[in-house]
């Protein structure tokens, strides 16, 4: 473990995540060797590329279970800890599903992916927790998301050709967005930093936008200065709307290129969910089976749809009511840590909390937790639980420090 404030290099980040850190790299890579263009028809088929996914969940699964048995269940801390024991109880909600959905062998092997992947990620987040200390945590996290960004500019080539050069910002999209307020508070690589905000700038995506808007209600969980610096950005804010027109603006900016500036555009969004709430309510307890009987829905009634974007429709459309209780646990106990005081007030607590706002809206509005492994869900995933593991990380220290003090005050009467 390097010594406290020290900045690591990026070698030495890698080699702290182990051997699973090495794994979770190579799942971009991974979707680069099997992405290719695809008809919605095909989401369903198994070609060669699912096949390919299979065998390295196989791989990852055998590989757990071997440390498991070795090494011990210590190593998988975090899937037994909050918020991943939610996520963990929402996936034995899924697997049941097995007796209800239209589709068995679909949602066994999405069940399954999405243990195994908790299974990744708690072990790659065990291994920082205990190799690292909390600046380093952070900066492997946003080396990760620029690691996901160069892949994606490289998968989006291989797909869609040169052209897409002409418009790279699209790259991780449902990756990056989950650091932008660790790179912007915490880490101190400016190359990353800059390439992170401004690929955040130049999205034009509402919901980038929608949650780093959000987010910097972070910073209202600051320090004093903090603080200071929200409230008179809200009265300049203020100030210039009361001159301009705010729709207007909003067409000609975060809008730009949309029809129009409203819930029924977003992105076709609104009618899918339609559809799902539809849906929910013919069996609201049990839903319909995990991702399989979501599919059927969506491809029953709104063939451009593969997914609810909303993971609160996927849950309720997979696993009805009762899945969906834990995966609202799974975003309940990680706030409260959140707003827990253990964190320092400088930057630490701004950049937990507007992390914490951006990963909400980012699940409310694209595809990830709830449903498949896929679209925002590693990163969500993987940023909540690297939260939980610098709560725990702090709390220590704290401890530690506070044990340090009681044996000086003992020594010195």
């Amino acid at each position: 473990m390097a010594t406290k404030g020290q900045l690591l290099p990026i070698k030495q980040l890698i080699k702290a995540g182990g051997l699973p850190g090495y794994l979770l790299l190579f799942h971009p890579i991974l979707i680069f060797t099997v992405k290719r263009r695809r008809e919605l028809d095909d989401y369903a088929a198994v070609d060669t590329s699912a096949l390919l996914q299979i065998v390295f969940a196989l791989i990852v699964f055998a590989l757990v279970l071997h440390t498991f048995f070795t090494k011990g269940v210590q190593k998988f801390s975090f899937v037994k800890l909050n918020p991943n024991r939610f996520l963990l109880l929402y996936g034995v909600v899924c697997f049941l599903s097995l007796f209800w959905t239209p589709n068995v062998n679909i949602t066994l092997y999405r069940a399954f992916e999405m243990l195994v992947y908790l299974l990744l990620i708690s072990w790659t987040v065990y291994n920082l927790f205990m190799r690292l200390d909390t600046q380093n945590m952070v900066e492997w996290l946003v080396f990760w998301a620029v690691w996901a960004i160069v892949w994606s500019v490289a998968t989006n080539i291989k797909v869609a050709g040169l052209n897409f050069l002409q418009n790279p910002f699209d790259a991780a999209r449902l990756d990056y967005p989950m650091v932008i307020f660790f790179a912007l508070l915490i880490s101190k690589r400016k190359v990353f930093k800059v390439l992170i905000l401004a690929l955040a700038f130049f999205s034009f995506s509402n919901k980038i936008y929608l949650g780093f808007a959000l987010g910097l209600a972070g910073f209202l969980f600051g320090n004093a200065k903090y603080k200071g610096l929200i409230f008179m950005g809200m009265i300049v804010l203020l100030g210039v709307l009361s001159f301009i027109d705010f729709e207007e603006l909003l067409k000609q900016t975060v809008f730009i290129g949309r029809r129009e500036v409203s819930l029924e555009d977003s992105s076709g969004r609104y009618y899918v969910w339609q559809v799902s709430w539809k849906a929910f309510l013919e069996s609201p307890w049990i839903g319909h089976g995990f991702v399989a009987g979501e599919n059927a829905v969506l491809f029953s009634k709104f063939k451009g749809a593969i997914n609810s974007h909303n993971f609160l429709f996927s849950g309720v459309l997979g696993t009805g009511i009762l899945g969906t209780l834990f995966l609202l646990g799974y975003f309940w106990t990680v706030f409260k840590m959140g707003l827990k005081s253990i964190w320092p007030k400088d930057k630490w607590k701004p950049a937990i909390m507007g992390t914490l706002i951006m990963s909400l809206v980012v699940s409310f509005t694209s595809p990830g937790i709830g449903s498949r492994v896929f679209g925002s869900w590693i990163g969500v995933v993987l940023v909540l639980t690297l939260i939980a593991a610098l709560f725990y990380k702090f709390k220590l220290e704290k401890r530690q420090q506070s044990n340090l003090q009681n044996e000086n005050n003992m020594g010195h009467p």
